[in-house]
């Protein structure tokens, strides 16, 4: 960690491996130097216990961010933040950005009953008191915590949205299609409707789109060895990403590995027209840059984002069961608890012929709504000490 002269925030962020996390730091220190270049930044990896020199370092700053990622869940603290065993000790105001909730389902009500842990509620109540705003990324999340009394957090969206040099750039409504990237989800690893349903709608657009098209299916996490090295990942993460390489292999389609940067996922994705698939910042990425996005939503993460900025979001399943015997069976690989709608790849294809059909009505409504939503981030941003 470097010295700095000038006052800083210290930002706690979780890139490990998935390009979408890097992708939300990358961009939260562009916010951060365009609207509050009077501050500086440390990143301090978010999953690693505090030591007497980062701790130190916090103290000395003007505020300590918890950043991005679906990091509101249960066990929020410690399992994403492990902070120090005494928040006490943390002398500086906390406080939250860009931070969305982790639901498998996310309907609505969900949002109405969150667990939290004891600890996760503590620190919680803890930024709380230190009165600064805490920014989330959805409605979803901001319901969850304004029902616990959370009382200063606005929704600004996530903090990967915002390229300012594109806020006057208009999505294309005639848009001559090249290149087509589709991220892959990974509901497939422990969902065998999923994998299939994946599976349906990657044959279903390579066809559709022919030799006339480059069509590249896209992994955000990575397919080597090194992806076992990152929180959450096992031997079971890897060795499903290297069967479902097998299976695009065999069916001779192309696949790209562009985890481990946030430069990684710009450059690839700024050179596709349509993004197609499941990953919530592959979707964001594209509709930052005034892209083409089609997102399939495989959880609460990317059904939440329906509500913030609009755009084209199809639900990937109709509901999961989540019951305790449905988390056991689902976790031994029994079943999956996944109700998947056999037709909607169809739904797929007659979505993305009527956008084309009709020069793009509704993905290109989202640029408007991205700036409005700046507006908020903006407010958080100059709203810190």
């Amino acid at each position: 960690m470097e010295n700095h002269t000038k006052p800083y925030y210290v930002i706690l962020t979780g890139s490990k491996n998935n390009a979408g996390d890097y992708l939300i730091k990358y961009r939260a220190k562009e916010l951060f130097k365009s609207i509050r270049s009077d501050r500086n930044i440390i990143d301090v990896d978010a999953w690693k216990q505090m030591d007497d020199e980062t701790l130190t370092i916090i103290n000395r700053s003007k505020a300590l961010i918890l950043m991005g990622g679906p990091a509101l869940q249960k066990n929020m603290v410690p399992n994403i933040y492990p902070l120090v065993d005494d928040v006490s000790t943390i002398k500086v105001p906390i406080c939250m950005m860009g931070v969305g909730w982790k639901s498998l389902n996310g309907d609505w009500a969900d949002t109405q009953n969150y667990p939290l842990s004891n600890k996760t509620l503590e620190v919680l109540q803890r930024m709380n008191s230190d009165g600064l705003y805490s920014s989330v990324r959805d409605f979803h999340t901001l319901n969850v915590l304004q029902r616990l009394k959370f009382e200063k957090v606005i929704m600004t969206g996530c903090p990967a949205t915002y390229v300012e040099d594109k806020f006057t750039t208009s999505i294309s409504s005639n848009l001559n299609i090249q290149k087509i990237g589709f991220s892959l989800g990974v509901s497939f690893l422990d969902s065998k409707e999923m994998k299939s349903q994946m599976q349906k709608i990657i044959l279903n657009l390579n066809e559709y789109f022919g030799e006339k098209c480059n069509f590249e299916v896209v992994f955000h996490h990575s397919t080597k060895n090194k992806f076992l090295n990152t929180h959450n990942a096992t031997k079971h993460h890897l060795s499903g990403h290297l069967d479902f390489i097998k299976w695009l292999e065999k069916n001779n389609i192309k696949y790209i590995d562009i985890s481990g940067s946030a430069e990684n996922l710009i450059e690839y994705y700024s050179s596709c027209d349509l993004h197609i698939g499941y990953r919530v910042h592959a979707h964001i990425f594209m509709n930052s840059i005034s892209k083409h996005s089609i997102l399939i939503a495989e959880d609460g993460r990317g059904k939440a984002l329906r509500s913030v900025f609009g755009g084209v979001v199809i639900d990937a399943f109709q509901y999961v069961s989540n019951g305790y015997i449905s988390k056991v069976l689902r976790k031994l690989k029994i079943r999956s608890g996944f109700k998947v709608d056999s037709d909607i790849n169809v739904e797929l294809m007659n979505i993305l012929e009527y956008e084309i059909d009709l020069n793009f009505p509704v993905i290109s409504s989202t640029r408007q709504k991205i700036n409005h939503n700046f507006n908020m981030m903006k407010y958080f941003i100059k709203s810190l000490p």
